[in-house]
């Protein structure tokens, strides 16, 4: 005769168990406890509220395991013993403020979650006692040695979360610069006359990539999505130099070197020189120059702030991150500095053209980009009224021989490297 495998089968009365609950009740039974005086139940229930999020339990998790911890002693947890809480069924749905069933189904999920382990006596009941020294005799109830032997795994999982937290923080704020940096190149393009074929579609793209970034949760997704911002970020950054390059924005002198400009508008210079050769001698002279006719000194060079104050790019960069996202390749040079300054950094910081031109005919190119560098490592709080401002305060400053750059930089080393560490690096 076979036995069929579906028929009834009688209760026993025992609490059923899966084999999650018998993996959780051996570990708990090999968990022998700490050693004396080492015990620190609410340490264990801190460590569980951090990773309590990142678990998936049910609600009422953390209000019940807290209640439980609240009812042991440190002594408990230690040597010999075993950390258990006893409250009756009614009291514990009292507490919670559920129905009977929702109580079995919340203690039968965090047992199976390996939170607890549920010791019951043979008729089923949860009871203890104590000796006059405190020490548990005799308990039947919620086991709770498994917060204490998975510790250091919650202090992992709140690590890791929290690990993971500021990295989407990062990566948001990435795309969010990327996303703002191509609408900045978009208004300087549509400035600098007709849009690009293809500007349309790098919008599209860039909009829907941003919406769909809102739903990514995870790092690795993430970085995904700020990979592909960045790159149409460069592309709209490439168009706007490609565009603005072949203008010519100085058409009497260098863009950061002084505007030699004659007021005598009205007299046509040539002829005041062949007048003036032919007032000698009768014939026209070929020197574009003749004596008696002065001519400005060319401007003087202005020194290298590399060379004065001892900053190199890649330091420059780390040092200022605002100017470093405006840079391109993998090894830029004080060129680049300044044509991200003078191009993006300063419609950053709202620096009008005419304050950047006077900046770098006073300082000197590289020394106004590092001035500008300085100025947009700065908190919005820092400034009484505009960056823009600011920076013009600046420039006064060094038409007086009052600005001294070296300081700030030395005050953002030591900010970045420590005071021991920053000064090494020269």
């Amino acid at each position: 005769m076979s036995l069929n495998t579906n028929t009834f089968v009688r209760p026993t009365g025992f609490r059923r168990l899966n084999l999650d609950m018998l993996a959780t009740r051996d570990r708990a039974d090999q968990f022998t406890g700490v050693p004396k005086g080492t015990a620190k139940p609410l340490t264990y229930l801190a460590a569980f509220q951090e990773a309590e999020p990142y678990l998936g339990l049910p609600s009422h998790a953390f209000k019940l395991i807290s209640w439980l911890v609240k009812q042991t002693m440190p002594v408990d947890w230690e040597e010999g013993s075993r950390p258990i809480a006893w409250p009756s069924a009614r009291r514990q749905q009292e507490f919670l403020n559920l129905s009977a069933a929702r109580v079995k189904a919340l203690n039968r999920a965090l047992y199976e979650a390996g939170i607890f382990v549920l010791r019951d006596n043979p008729q089923g009941k949860r009871y203890g006692r104590r000796d006059p020294a405190g020490r548990i005799i005799e308990a039947f109830g919620f086991d709770l040695t498994p917060l204490a032997e998975r510790y250091a795994e919650f202090v992992r999982l709140a690590a890791e979360a929290r690990t993971e937290r500021n990295r989407m923080k990062e990566l948001r704020g990435r795309i969010t610069m990327a996303r703002r940096a191509i609408r900045q190149a978009g208004e300087m393009l549509e400035a600098l006359g007709p849009m690009p074929e293809g500007w349309r579609q790098l919008a599209i793209d860039i909009a829907a990539l941003t919406s769909a970034a809102r739903r990514v949760e995870r790092s690795e997704e993430m970085t995904l999505a700020v990979n592909s911002a960045e790159r149409l970020k460069a592309e709209a950054e490439q168009w706007v130099r490609s565009t603005a390059q072949p203008v010519d924005i100085s058409p009497v002198g260098l863009v950061c070197e002084p505007h030699i400009t004659s007021t005598n508008l009205a007299i046509n210079l040539s002829d005041t020189v062949i007048a003036a050769g032919k007032s000698r001698g009768g014939v026209a002279s070929d020197d574009p120059n003749p004596q008696g006719v002065p001519s400005e000194p060319s401007p003087p060079s202005k020194p290298s702030a590399e060379r004065t104050y001892k900053v190199h790019v890649n330091e420059l960069c780390e040092l200022a991150p605002r100017l470093a996202q405006h840079l391109v390749g993998a090894a830029p040079n004080w060129r680049d500095v300044v044509d991200a300054a003078g191009t993006w950094l300063r419609h950053d910081l709202g620096v009008s053209v005419s304050l950047w031109n006077e900046a770098c005919r006073i300082m000197g190119r590289e020394t106004a980009a590092l001035a500008l560098a300085l100025v947009s490592t700065k908190p919005a709080e820092h400034f009484s009224t505009t960056p823009g401002a600011y920076f013009g305060g600046m420039v006064r400053k060094a038409e007086k021989g009052e600005l001294r750059l070296e300081r700030t930089l030395w005050k953002l080393r030591d900010a970045k490297y420590g005071k021991v560490d920053a000064r090494r690096l020269n």
